[in-house]
């Protein structure tokens, strides 16, 4: 009987040393690995920071009474919140409080039609929008974008190859679509927008976890320069942090820095990933960017003024 509970224990102790070991190539892959090297890159678009702050808050309590693992989990879980707070959460001025003339809302609307629309029509009421560009909205209808059009005539409105719609306050000239099965879809469009020609790019990139995104994400940047997009939003389901966004943050602006709250985009509200983005030509300045979550989409609506 005793060394039945002496196995126990051995084997109670063993599986709390493997939970933490676990943990620290956890905490390695996404300060150090990231998701540069595959197959990494699957724990690394896992285990985002607040499920990091959870395991080292769960291994402190585990630990209670091994204070030299004790101490240290108390210090990562410190320094991880910091972390966390510091580079995901910021405190901006609200759209209503800016004399700002333009914006552009994005979202993942979630594969819904008219309960999307109605929240889209009631934004641009409220904000001064120029581009609303939304992807996964196969259910939107030619009646759902009538609505649209019949509320706003001064807007055009298109749905777009890859499930995609785009409305701009000026006119649609042309547009250009491009996809590879399992990777990516995107539509390269130019619009004449205060009697100047602007140009948008709206991304979807395949939320398959074991696939790189590295392929992806590279496509639609080196398009991105070629062509000297005004605008690029979109679905990329890859973490802001992703080591394949280097280019675009060294040679574009982003709307991350302006963030209001929580830069994360997904889950309902929960702030786990931030994989909806909007980004910009150096030219462009983000001046904020608001974030709204609603029951149709587990995705938030963004809503991003520039000057």
């Amino acid at each position: 009987m005793l060394l039945k509970k002496t196995v126990k224990q051995k084997y109670r102790i063993l599986n709390k040393k493997i939970l933490l070991v676990l943990y620290a190539v956890l905490v390695f892959i996404h300060f150090v690995v990231k998701d540069s090297i595959s197959p990494f890159h699957i724990l690394y678009y896992a285990f985002p920071p607040l499920l990091l702050i959870i395991g080292s808050l769960f291994l402190s309590v585990l630990f209670f009474s091994v204070k030299k693992v004790f101490y240290p989990m108390i210090v990562c879980f410190l320094f991880l919140l910091l972390y966390w707070f510091s580079y995901y959460y910021n405190g901006q001025p609200s759209l209503n409080n800016l004399n700002t003339t333009s914006s552009i809302l994005f979202w993942n609307v979630g594969r819904k039609g008219g309960e999307s629309m109605d929240i889209i029509i009631k934004k641009v009421k409220e904000q001064k929008i120029s581009f609303i560009a939304l992807v996964e909205a196969e259910e939107m209808t030619d009646v759902d974008l009538g609505r649209f059009k019949k509320t706003f005539p001064g807007y055009s409105i298109q749905k777009l190859q890859g499930d995609m719609v785009l409305a701009v306050k000026g006119k649609i000239k042309d547009v250009s679509y491009y996809c590879q099965d399992l990777s990516y879809k995107f539509n390269y469009v130019t619009v004449i927008l205060d009697h100047q020609k602007n140009s948008i790019l709206i991304a979807d990139v395949n939320a398959v976890p074991f696939n790189n995104r590295e392929s992806a994400l590279h496509t639609i940047y080196e398009f991105t320069k070629k062509n000297n997009c005004s605008f690029i939003a979109g679905d990329f389901n890859t973490p802001y942090e992703s080591v394949h966004f280097n280019d675009y943050r060294n040679n574009l602006n982003s709307f991350h820095s302006v963030s209001k709250g929580f830069t994360a985009t997904w889950l309902y509200g929960i702030p786990l990933f931030e994989i909806d983005q909007i980004w910009s030509a150096k030219k462009i300045t983000p001046v904020v960017l608001e974030k709204e979550f609603y029951k149709v989409s587990d995705h938030a609506l963004l809503i991003g003024a520039y000057k």
